[in-house]
């Protein structure tokens, strides 16, 4: 009798830990196959300029995964919700990408953040063209003359790598071009209507410190003449407002002189082009 109450107590124990065995492997099988816990919305923030397609392919992750795939690097950031090996794998992959956060969202959602490079301009090298972001990055290298993008005129690139800083022999006259565009996209970022960018062909900085830009707007070619001045993004802001409101459509082509406290526009005299 005693043995047999010895034998019970053992079963019942044994019991208690294949219950509690089995319990457990159902919410560890749950927790992995639920749809709860996978990624069921992908959401993409601020990519105007790459395909939202290319970034997911890119990163190696996307929908219906389970959350917890490729999350983590550090403590911190798998405690933040964050996919660090999918950030990296973007930025190797995409040069026009400057950086990204993925993490995850409660319940089942994944966010893109990217930070993107915008084109200024682009430069011809011997085998085709490179278009360089406002800090001289590398963004893409064209067999193509780039469309709806200046020429960026008086540069020679010693070196060049998607992705990276060029490297060029005028320094300075970079500095010059790149300061200026970087003021005239602030410009256009401010306010609405048609973008200067977009009606620049040619970016020349100058030996002297002044930086030409020429603007083709309809039958009118207007040459910009600026420098490198802190006051040079409220400069272009006026210049949007004056082409936008047509005020100096009806002048003809001419040179409009952005240094100093003064704003002049000087008509061509024999004609434009």
């Amino acid at each position: 009798m005693q043995q047999n109450k010895q034998k019970k107590i053992k079963f019942a124990k044994y019991r208690k830990l294949i219950i509690f065995t089995m319990c457990l492997v159902i919410l560890i099988l749950l927790f992995f196959l639920l749809p709860i816990f996978r990624i069921q919305t992908i959401e993409i923030k601020n990519a105007d300029f790459i395909d939202p397609e290319i970034i997911l392919q890119s990163a190696e992750i996307g929908q219906n995964q389970h959350f917890l795939q490729g999350m983590g690097g550090t403590l911190s950031d798998f405690f933040n919700g964050r996919y660090i090996k999918a950030e990296q794998k973007v930025i190797e992959k995409l040069p026009r990408v400057a950086g990204i956060t993925i993490s995850y969202s409660f319940p089942n959602k994944m966010i893109f953040d990217v930070d993107e490079r915008i084109a200024i301009g682009w430069i011809k090298i011997p085998d085709g063209f490179c278009t360089i972001d406002g800090k001289g990055v590398v963004i893409e290298v064209l067999d193509q003359e780039p469309k709806d993008l200046p020429i960026i005129k008086g540069i020679t690139i010693t070196n060049l790598a998607l992705g990276k800083r060029v490297e060029v022999e005028q320094t300075e006259y970079l500095e010059n071009a790149m300061f200026a565009m970087s003021a005239l996209i602030e410009a256009d970022l401010d306010n609405e209507g048609e973008k200067l960018l977009s009606q620049i062909d040619i970016i020349e900085p100058t030996i002297n410190n002044n930086i030409y830009l020429r603007l083709n707007i309809e039958n009118q070619e207007l040459l910009i003449i600026c420098n490198k001045s802190r006051d040079l993004k409220s400069h272009f802001i006026w210049l949007r407002q004056v082409i936008n409101s047509n005020s100096i459509a009806d002048k003809g082509s001419g040179t409009i002189d952005l240094r100093g406290k003064t704003r002049t526009f000087k008509p061509d005299l024999n004609g434009g082009k």
